[in-house]
């Protein structure tokens, strides 16, 4: 049988990468053209402010020191970006480039990407290079120091393949779904606990559902964890239920490799 599994993957055309580990991973999709972004870029900006989930830039939660804010609804986005200042440690808010060679790029406010940069910058030190959408950073190669620029390797776990379980301080990505403009660009979360005998995982994140974390000062949102057979399986479920009618679909979790 495992034979026969790994016959299918390699003649299905599935991505395989340098320090993965399981198998698997879908071929990233083509990205989108530079008209079609720019569409629903212009789209998305008059959304930020109808029909909130919760205010925008309220915050919704706190995860080792780095807030959360709400970005109103999944679909805005706001044009204004945000920078780590490496003297200062403080974060800003800016609608272009300040070439100050203090400020170090985080991303566009309020998103997923941006949050799981801003924690990996301040309580890691660490940065992932730059992406159109969420869901690429599964396919990324390698990270970089902050203050050093030196690069090193990024590793992936595979899910449904993995053999190493999700750690604190690993992004956990999601597949994107081109048909749902709620997943278009796939998600990122930063896992913030694991309790393998529990099987959870706890997540911090922005725009997954714009909502007040379960654990405002913990964690966004608790999901489930399976071993089978040594074999690690992250499901978009909260621990305890069976059925999530908004989840998504997750590719698996990255990391440095050193760690």
């Amino acid at each position: 049988m495992r034979y026969f599994l790994l016959l299918l993957i390699s003649n299905m055309g599935i991505a395989q990468l340098e320090h993965s580990d399981g198998l698997g991973l879908r071929d990233k999709p083509p990205a989108f053209t530079q008209e079609q972004s720019k569409a629903m870029f212009e789209k998305n900006k008059q959304l930020c402010v109808t029909d909130c989930v919760t205010d925008f830039g309220k915050i919704l939660g706190s995860a080792n020191g780095i807030d959360a804010y709400s970005n109103c609804r999944s679909e805005c986005v706001k044009n204004e970006y945000s920078f780590l200042n490496l003297a200062t440690g403080e974060v800003t808010v800016h609608k272009s480039n300040p070439k100050d060679d203090n400020l170090h790029y985080i991303g566009l406010i309020n998103q997923c990407v941006e949050y799981s940069r801003r924690w990996w910058m301040i309580n890691k030190g660490i940065t992932y290079g730059s992406i159109d959408s969420a869901h690429e950073i599964i396919y990324l190669t390698q990270g970089k120091d902050i203050r050093s620029n030196k690069t090193f390797p990024l590793a992936r776990s595979i899910n449904g393949t993995a053999t190493r379980p999700p750690k604190i301080g690993d992004l956990v990505v999601y597949y994107p779904d081109r048909n749902n403009p709620l997943w278009r660009h796939g998600h990122v979360a930063v896992v913030v606990g694991v309790d393998l005998k529990q099987g959870s995982v706890n997540l911090a994140e922005e725009n997954y559902n714009n909502k007040k974390w379960l654990k405002p000062n913990k964690y966004a949102r608790q999901i489930s964890l399976f071993n089978v057979n040594g074999h690690y399986t992250l499901l978009d479920v909260e621990t305890g239920k069976s059925k999530n009618n908004s989840g998504g679909e997750i590719s698996g979790w990255i990391y440095p490799k050193s760690l």
